[in-house]
């Protein structure tokens, strides 16, 4: 889709379709009636039926005849002024947009809304319904023996002339930030026998040749040398060979400043039976999904490469799969981590937390400089599920100011966190009198516990975990997202890194 700025008066829309976007109380009768008198006629109708008032998640279609220029218009109510935010919005142009699709609009120009206050600068307008109109146009498609023929090929966001250069730099990091969560999203969608650990690898290495970043994969002799026993031990059940995946950018700045460098990890578990403490079979489908953590930090570096962030990021992603075989690992093996730390295994479905081991201790030992912070994201609990639902993901740290920077990257990001607590009543629950920690806590508190763990990685570098079990992927339709992989977690770690440089 080619998505411009047009600093032209807001009375000259183009277009098949136009979506006016309107806050609560906002009378339309000029933005309206500048499409066409039957457009201004049409509107006056439903103002008097009350059929439209603006409020949040309203949307009403105007089409008429072949008389005037403009085939429809899409009004899209955001609620009221004073309360609007970036998600708002965003779930404005999603809807207004998609509505034009379904009409058979190819091409769509975007109308903001008007007021005053912050959240009605060119920029920020631009850049919040740019994002919400590429994440809500998203369809996976691949394996379709007939795509959908529908399809918005070109997006027209109107502004006036003086607002024309600051709505271009809005409109471009929105761009940026939509496509990256796509990007993650497609990685998510697609299924295990495809997205493999070497699949995985591939894809960034396709993105280190687009966007300049460095890349380095490690492979399972490598990480023997290494001592990684908790991703092997993981992965020696599956025909696939585990990779320890990373991806490098380095900000170009001016004089001889350094930047700070930080490390992103995400878990990249391809496919999740459980292993020898196997799942139900009952939607085991969905655990394709297990990699969301790993793709959403690709999918960050692809934003961080095109938003020119002055922070050197790391990524690291230890793909794996877990499978039930003659040379998987069991319940009471232990295994040795790179940094020396045994762990026994109670539950071979308690995975994830044992290849992220190896990946934070490799980051807080072998990378230079050192990292100023970590964060790792993954799908590691169903307790963070039982505990949050789809509503936030978890963040649990070791250091207050880090959680207050996600936290407030979170707050304009649309991804949102809930902080959660971490104390030595969740770390003893992962003692265990045969090794030097167990993989699995008692019955409560699973996701606090599984921090516990992954804690003892970190190497005393301020760190925070993104536990994103229940935000990762959607079984219906809802508010940005179709069916599937929501990319969570992009843009909150996007937006943090942004924030650091």
């Amino acid at each position: 889709m080619d998505i411009q700025v047009v600093d032209t008066p807001r009375g000259r829309p183009r277009g098949d379709a136009v979506v006016l976007v309107a806050a609560q109380g906002e009378s339309l009768r000029t933005r309206a009636g500048s499409c066409g008198r039957a457009f201004r006629e049409g509107y006056m109708t439903l103002e008097r039926a009350k059929g439209f008032a603006g409020e949040a998640g309203q949307v009403r279609t105007l089409t008429l005849g072949g008389s005037e220029r403009i085939g429809s218009v899409i009004l899209v109510g955001l609620g009221k002024a004073d309360i609007i935010t970036h998600e708002s919005l965003r779930h404005a142009a999603s809807a207004g947009v998609r509505a034009a699709r379904e009409l058979g609009a190819r091409q769509v120009s975007l109308v903001p809304p008007e007021g005053k206050g912050a959240m009605f600068r060119a920029d920020r307008l631009a850049e919040a319904l740019v994002e919400g109109t590429v994440i809500g146009l998203y369809r996976f498609e691949t394996y379709k023996k007939k795509a959908a023929e529908d399809g918005v090929d070109l997006l027209n966001v109107l502004v006036s002339p003086a607002e024309a250069k600051a709505a271009r730099r809005g409109a471009k990091e929105g761009r940026v930030l939509g496509e990256a969560v796509c990007f993650a999203r497609q990685l998510g969608n697609e299924p295990g026998n495809t997205a493999t650990p070497t699949f995985l690898a591939e894809e960034a290495l396709r993105i280190a040749q687009e966007e300049g970043l460095e890349y380095r994969v490690l492979e399972e002799d490598e990480m023997r040398e290494l001592g990684m026993g908790s991703l092997l031990g993981v992965a020696q059940g599956s025909v696939e060979p585990a990779k320890l995946i990373m991806l490098t950018y380095e900000p170009k700045l001016r004089g001889k400043k350094k930047p700070e460098t930080v490390a992103i990890v995400g878990k990249g578990l391809t496919f999740d039976t459980g292993g020898i403490s196997i799942k139900p079979g009952n939607k085991m489908e969905d655990m394709k999904f297990d990699m969301c953590g790993g793709a959403a930090v690709l999918g960050a570096m692809k934003a961080v490469a095109g938003l020119k962030v002055g922070v050197r990021v790391v990524a690291l992603v230890p793909a794996s799969e877990n499978m039930p075989d003659g040379a998987s690992y069991k319940p009471g093996d232990i295994l040795r981590a790179m940094n020396g730390t045994t762990i026994e295994i109670r539950n071979t479905d308690a995975e994830g937390r044992l290849i992220l081991a190896d990946a934070l201790a490799y980051a807080t030992s072998k990378l230079r400089p050192k990292p100023k912070a970590i964060v790792d994201l993954a799908t590691l609990t169903g307790a963070c599920v039982v505990a949050l639902g789809d509503g936030n993901g978890a963040l649990v740290s070791n250091t207050d100011s880090l959680a207050d920077e996600l936290l407030a990257a979170s707050g304009t990001s649309g991804d949102a966190l809930w902080r959660m607590p971490i104390s030595d009543n969740y770390r003893a629950q992962l003692e265990s009198p045969y090794a030097d920690v167990s993989n699995l806590g008692s019955p409560g508190a699973g996701t606090l516990t599984a921090a516990a763990f992954l804690e003892k990685f970190t190497g005393n570098v301020p760190w925070a975990h993104l536990d994103i079990a229940g935000m990762a992927w959607t079984q219906k339709r809802t508010g940005l997202f179709s069916v599937g992989a929501t990319g969570f977690g992009v843009r909150v770690i996007a937006r943090w890194l942004q924030s650091r440089g």
